[in-house]
């Protein structure tokens, strides 16, 4: 982020969003080379006095990777030839949510930064006192140097399945960051949707 441009001038609070595509592979795994890579840049504004807050996608992706590898090693070979049955979307949010953030806490940790987690539905924003005691949580979080991590809990969502519900307050990870960056009084919005985004971002 150049800070001559004018437009972040007086920008201060910076809501920053990771698509799918930028923190997992063609094949499911998770790019650790690229997430190394954002996060540097975060900790640079960071050491610069930005407050940076991360909403993160990539979980569904990551962990039907992770399950579909281990269904695998445990069928057998008769097993194999009958058509497989989908993984269930919420089982894979929860395995994949585990990966995604012991990655990111080592990644922060080398970087001498302390992030933490903090998990939302929809149903969560209905809530006046839990809007409020959100926007505390994550200001402390901040005057600490931390920098938040939000995801939606797919896993315990009262959608029908991660991406298929585009009803209510938000329904993706997109909508998640420009909702939090309203409610959390964030300066700027960055969506990071894909790796051709980033890759230009990166290079500015």
């Amino acid at each position: 982020m150049d800070p001559t441009r004018a437009f972040v001038k007086n920008v201060k609070r910076v809501v920053f969003k990771v698509g799918t595509a930028v923190v997992t592979r063609n094949d499911g795994r998770l790019a650790v080379g690229r997430v190394g890579a954002i996060f540097e840049q975060l900790q640079a504004l960071n050491s610069q006095g930005y407050e940076i807050i991360l909403v993160t996608s990539g979980a569904v992706g990551a962990g039907r990777q992770r399950l579909k590898y281990r269904r695998l090693l445990n069928s057998s070979f008769a097993d194999l030839q009958k058509p497989q049955v989908e993984i269930d979307g919420k089982a894979c949010a929860a395995v994949g949510q585990n990966g995604l953030m012991a990655l990111y806490d080592s990644l922060f940790s080398q970087l001498d930064i302390t992030s933490s987690q903090l998990l939302v539905t929809d149903n969560d924003f209905k809530n006046p006192d839990f809007r409020t005691q959100l926007s505390q949580t994550v200001n402390s979080l901040l005057a600490l140097r931390s920098i938040p991590i939000f995801n939606e809990n797919d896993a315990i969502s009262t959608r029908r399945a991660p991406y298929e519900d585009s009803t209510g307050i938000f329904w993706d990870n997109d909508s998640l960051a420009a909702l939090l960056a309203l409610e959390l009084k964030a300066d700027l919005l960055v969506l990071l949707s894909d790796e051709r985004v980033f890759t230009k971002w990166s290079s500015k």
